[in-house]
């Protein structure tokens, strides 16, 4: 290992990984995004039981001015007729806390950090941190897999898959993606307890990651061996995914999907809007569109696809666990979107930098050294045994 990390390329994959994530944090402190979740998430923070809805609606708003700029206001109360209702009506901004209260951890780890620097720069802070934590990990997943002179592919990986837009985002999808990919990369070394950790953390986190870990649970029960880190999982972070959603008041799935895709209504008091089969039919073929006309991840999805159709006709292998994780993101991907169709990529990243990282280990692993000179240095470039 030693002499794997003082080969010049390793090193110099190594410093370009460090370099791309230390830029990628220093402009998530110094140029943050100011989305409208992120009101939503400081008034989530400062609330408490039995507060009076206008002391709360005042106190985020005020929090939240002090935070960004004059444009950056302007946008966020008056942009639209939803974000002008919610500037000016206390009781419809707090109908729409359900929708937020639901990401538990993400919630307790920026109230953490609070009591330091307020709520704005809290929410700022822990998604600055989880990309410095979602970059180490994949700077020791590059070792473990002695792929550092890989680090490249990792970058562009990471690139693609929009880490730095989600690192500049006042929302949780960062911090749970770091739960996610260590998680996933721990069940493909075979660490089962460690992943179901990571995991559940992931799904308190986000509980639409569960989407993921049940999809993870039946691969592994239909291919075997079953992993039972797996299974826990997923039985653990559905019983706290319902719990939560009951305490936190989440309006259910219907009413988000129909809030998210067909009509932002101005407030959720007494809306209840019946299922329709064509509502929701519209609203997936609606959000298709949206997702293949303005985001690139479909596009990346479909690159990471023909890159795993091409490793395997190269005769690629890969290990069990692997093929499993594999699979299982492209079935989630799929899934999640049918359940709930979101365009924006953020709700893709974890998933497409999951897929990613496993196939540039695979392929480090099984095409050996870029520098024949690291033969010599006990590089080992052994291929895996055959997945599912």
């Amino acid at each position: 290992m030693t002499n794997l990390i003082r080969h010049p390329a390793a090193v110099a994959g190594a410093l370009l990984l460090i370099l791309y994530t230390a830029t990628v944090c220093a402009v998530a402190v110094a140029f943050p995004d100011a989305n409208w979740d992120m009101i939503a998430y400081v008034a989530s923070i400062l609330e408490q039981p039995g507060i009076d809805p206008a002391s709360l609606h005042a106190q985020t708003y005020d929090m939240v001015r002090q935070k960004v700029s004059d444009g950056q206001y302007l946008v966020l109360t008056e942009d639209r007729p939803y974000r002008i209702r919610q500037a000016d009506d206390p009781v419809a901004f707090l109908s729409m806390l359900g929708f937020y209260r639901v990401k538990l951890l993400y919630l307790e780890a920026a109230q953490l950090l609070s009591g330091w620097l307020g709520p704005v720069d809290a929410l700022r802070a822990v998604s600055a941190l989880s990309a410095a934590a979602f970059g180490a990990l994949t700077l020791f997943w590059l070792i473990d897999q002695r792929a550092l002179a890989y680090a490249p592919l990792a970058i562009i990986v990471l690139v693609l898959s929009g880490f730095g837009a989600v690192a500049r985002a006042a929302t949780p999808d960062m911090f749970s993606a770091f739960f996610l990919l260590a998680g996933m990369l721990l069940f493909v070394q075979g660490r089962d307890i460690a992943a179901a950790a990571f995991l559940i953390v992931a799904v308190l986190a986000r509980p639409d990651h569960l989407s993921l870990v049940g999809v993870l649970m039946v691969m592994s029960i239909v291919f075997r061996p079953v992993s039972w880190g797996a299974v826990g999982a997923f039985l653990i972070g559905l019983v706290a995914y319902v719990l939560i959603s009951r305490a936190s008041g989440h309006p259910g799935w219907w009413i988000q999907l129909y809030f998210s895709n067909v009509e932002f209504v101005p407030t959720l008091e007494g809306f209840d809007p019946p299922f329709s089969v064509v509502t929701y039919a519209v609203a997936l073929v609606r959000t298709v569109v949206r997702a293949v006309v303005e985001q690139q991840w479909p596009a990346v999805l479909l690159l990471l696809i023909f890159l795993l159709a091409l490793m395997l006709r190269r005769n690629f292998t890969f290990t069990r666990p692997e093929a499993i994780a594999l699979f299982s993101v492209l079935v989630a991907i799929p899934a999640r979107f049918v359940l709930l169709p979101l365009y924006e990529g953020r709700f893709y990243f974890a998933y497409l930098a999951v897929f990613g990282l496993i196939l540039v280990g695979a392929f480090a692993r099984q095409t050996g050294p870029i520098f024949a000179s690291e033969h010599a240095r006990g590089v080992r470039s052994t291929p895996s045994s055959a997945g599912p």
